[in-house]
């Protein structure tokens, strides 16, 4: 398995692969528009191994001294391998590097698996935004899919 090696200004080339990776990780993805807003108006990053293999990325929109953490992604073929604890220490370190003092984040409170990451890498819950998320449940008594709201837990961690 290969290990995280830096990271890289997100592209335009990189959307199709970027893509890809937010269909396959996520049950209301974003858009490529959302993708595209986001190389326009925030810092995004690539998440790549030492033979140029893309990893995962992280779209970042800085306010002042401010970070906010918009969208954290793993590809699967590397999730539980340390890659998003290793990518998101770099990740720390480049906007501490570049005079952010707060880094904000909002997770579903179904991904327990972030915010352990989130918690072990010193972030706090700070508080939670009630209905925030899109979701979809599987109700056994009428046999269907049904679309609701997920709470999103407010993180947050000085740099």
């Amino acid at each position: 398995m290969s290990e995280l090696s830096y990271l890289r200004l997100m592209q335009e080339t990189d959307l199709h692969w970027v893509l890809q990776v937010e269909q396959q990780s996520y049950d209301f993805p974003w858009s490529q528009k959302g993708f595209e807003n986001s190389l326009d108006q925030g810092v995004n990053y690539i998440f790549c191994s030492a033979e140029h293999e893309m990893m995962g990325y992280a779209c970042v929109l800085t306010v002042l001294d401010e970070a906010q953490l918009l969208n954290f992604c793993i590809a699967p073929a590397f999730r539980k391998s340390g890659i998003g604890r290793a990518a998101l220490q770099q990740l720390m370190d480049k906007l501490k590097q570049a005079g952010y003092e707060q880094l904000l984040l909002e997770v579903r409170e179904s991904n327990l698996p972030a915010q352990k990451l989130y918690l072990g890498c010193g972030f706090q819950t700070d508080g939670v935004r009630r209905n925030y998320y899109r979701c979809q449940e599987w109700r056994e008594q009428t046999g269907e899919l049904v679309e609701g709201k997920e709470d999103a837990l407010l993180m947050s961690r000085s740099l």
